[in-house]
């Protein structure tokens, strides 16, 4: 809701649009094969979007991994406004690239976010052979695409090049990214990555 235009009453409680609801169960439906683990983020949006296809597997187990969204900017520039007004502060925190800097009470630095993330690839490494399906967000999913498709790059660099991928390569609502991964490298196949659901089908949020 937050995303679509409503008014951010916190970070986590924000729950799917209708249109969200019906894109989760194209997720669902688009997985034809029994996952080993399902992981979701402690925000409620992402269980809410796995839940369809823990309706279909629900013997497969569910993890909660520190996945949440970016929290760029501080709990005074985000709670009570809308993402169009809370994009000017969005944009300061891009150009000033500065993976170090947090905003204030409740954001978080870049390299924080790009800490969480690499714990959860490692984590995720400790899986072998496994079939996981992630559910995370926006800026996670294209900051991991960026850390796995590019190895090697600084914070400030993966920083610098995100909001360039969030505009020219977006990740539209639940997209899928499939990544296969062995002990020698990560490979992410992009063929992969598409909007499961065209806009136009639903109207409205």
């Amino acid at each position: 809701m937050a995303n679509a235009g409503e008014v951010a009453v916190d970070r986590g409680s924000t729950v799917l649009t209708p249109k969200g609801q019906e894109q989760a169960k194209a997720v669902a439906l688009r997985i034809t094969k029994r996952p080993d683990l399902i992981v979701v983020t402690p925000y409620l949006r992402t269980q809410q979007t796995a839940q369809p296809l823990r309706q279909r597997f629900p013997d497969v187990p569910c993890e909660t991994f520190d996945l949440y969204e970016y929290s760029a900017i501080a709990d005074q520039n985000y709670v009570g406004r809308t993402s169009l007004q809370r994009s000017p502060q969005m944009k300061a925190i891009w150009e000033r690239n500065d993976p170090d800097y947090n905003d204030g009470p409740g954001a978080e630095s870049f390299s924080e976010m790009l800490n969480r993330i690499k714990s959860a690839v490692q984590r995720l490494r400790t899986y072998k052979n496994k079939f996981i399906i992630v559910y995370a967000h926006g800026y996670i999913v294209q900051t991991t695409r960026l850390l796995l498709g590019k190895p090697g790059l600084l914070d400030k660099e993966i920083m610098k090049l995100l909001p360039y991928y969030m505009e020219h390569s977006p990740i539209e609502n639940c997209s899928i990214l499939r990544t296969e991964m062995d002990a020698k490298e990560t490979r992410i196949h992009e063929e992969d990555f598409q909007t499961l659901i065209a806009p136009q089908t639903f109207k409205g949020d």
